[in-house]
């Protein structure tokens, strides 16, 4: 019994957060035309888990990246010093919180790129 509703919970919450992703008070916002392969790859492969204001997600697992990488202040961090950090996570993971490989390569960059260039960006 208790194998059947660890399959049914690990089956049922990745389902409902997808569905959550984009819903609600989420708005996709335009972003400039180099950023919208990132913009893409970000909504269909992190979306579901993390919130970005100009991704237009509103995902419930993962942290709010717009305050967790540039949060309200009167310097915000540049995009440089950004990139390495989503870049660390999108291919190595995040303390088994976050998989490892989400995106690879040029899609990895990209994405980390869109992040870099957008978070805080309200």
């Amino acid at each position: 019994m208790f194998g059947i509703v660890v399959v049914l919970f690990a089956i049922l919450v990745p389902a409902w957060a997808i569905s959550r992703e984009g819903g609600g008070d989420a708005s996709p916002q335009s972003v400039p035309a180099d950023l919208e392969d990132g913009k893409e790859l970000f909504v269909t492969n992190c979306g579901s888990c993390h919130t970005l204001y100009k991704a237009g997600t509103d995902g419930i697992v993962g942290p709010d990246l717009d305050e967790l990488l540039a949060p309200p202040s009167p310097s915000p961090p540049a995009a440089e010093t950004i990139y390495p950090r989503v870049l660390s996570a999108v291919e190595d993971g995040v303390g088994g919180k976050m998989p490892k490989g989400i995106l690879t390569g040029p899609q990895a960059k990209e994405v980390s790129e869109f992040v870099a260039q957008v978070a805080g960006d309200r």
